[in-house]
């Protein structure tokens, strides 16, 4: 698994389609399960733990929190309000107090993942590639035949619900992905990576780049791939490779990249000037054709296409050449 941090961007119309559908949802299948979970903690006399979602309004405030810092200030109230609660009682009754929140809150995210409200936010939010490593589709597909065939990416929790069961439903909380980076974050510290809601590895300016362009055009050298500048961020670049081996998995695309480096060269200026000439009536410009040849996407589309980063990152590194 490779995480490469590409950026979930969200129209105020896909949020507000969101927020419609996770309040009906709450309203029609999650809440009865909550009201359960909230009075087990006020028999127990964990008030202020019950005080978290004792009515509707306030799940539907947990369930759209949509930013980073409110996601980590929630965790905080609910942990203090686990410590409060937890005064003057025994270890085994908070533990055990934890880990029934913690069990009946997997459970409400099981079924809220199941059902058809999963699928429709998926779908509005339109992430069509993992934004955690840009190598693998995300489709979501619904179809009703003889049997219903659903597909869909999986749902990485960002801040992990074991940590915070609460947030097991939060939407901006859960980070559409493939299956192979949803169990390679695991339980990692969330502090340690980028928010694809809000962050991106464009956003901080690293970028991928090869070592020896012309070694590798003349298939003399191995590709490396590198992200840089290690001098700026190195802790975060060390961090995603230690986790993910993130520059090792992208060397296994070296037909990939040795096929753009070849494009690059063959489709230069004046090929691409002589081409366009014979199609006109088809593109605005040779800008716009030379993308569809070397498959170069801007960073608003990097979660429409696989390896969208690597090929700006590549291009960009052979014009400044």
């Amino acid at each position: 698994m490779v995480v490469d941090t590409i950026k979930i961007n969200l129209t105020a119309e896909q949020r507000a389609e969101i927020k419609n559908l996770i309040i009906k949802e709450i309203d029609k299948n999650l809440y009865f399960r909550i009201e359960k979970i909230c009075k087990y903690c006020n028999d127990e006399k964990f008030s202020k733990t019950a005080e978290l979602i004792n009515t509707k309004e306030k799940v539907y405030k947990i369930c759209l929190l949509d930013s980073k810092s409110a996601l980590i200030d929630f965790q905080e109230k609910y942990e203090k309000a686990i410590e409060e609660d937890s005064k003057g009682k025994c270890t085994t009754l908070t533990e055990k107090t934890r880990e029934y929140i913690k069990t009946e809150y997997e459970e409400l995210y099981k079924k809220f993942s199941g059902h058809d409200t999963a699928y429709e936010i998926l779908k509005v939010m339109n992430v069509n590639v993992c934004p955690y490593c840009n190598r693998q589709y995300t489709f979501t597909v619904k179809k009703k035949t003889s049997i219903e065939k659903k597909i869909r990416p999986e749902f990485d929790h960002f801040f992990p619900k074991s940590n915070c069961p609460l947030l097991a439903v939060s939407i901006y909380n859960l980070v559409p992905s493939c299956g192979l980076c949803n169990k390679g974050k695991s339980n990692s510290p969330s502090e340690k990576f980028l928010y694809p809601y809000e962050e991106s590895f464009e956003d901080k300016g690293i970028h991928f780049e090869i070592p020896n362009v012309v070694g590798n055009l003349l298939k003399q050298e191995e590709i490396v791939v590198q992200l840089e500048p290690v001098e700026i961020h190195e802790d975060l670049i060390n961090q995603y490779n230690d986790s993910f081996k993130i520059e090792s998995l992208y060397e296994q695309h070296s037909d990939y990249i040795s096929e753009l480096l070849y494009k690059n060269y063959i489709f230069n200026d004046e090929a691409i000037e002589s081409i366009y000439s014979s199609y006109k009536e088809l593109f605005n410009s040779p800008s716009e054709l030379k993308q569809l040849i070397l498959g170069n996407y801007e960073p608003d589309n990097f979660n429409q296409r696989p390896l969208s980063k690597l090929t700006k990152d590549i291009i960009q590194q052979l014009v400044q050449k």
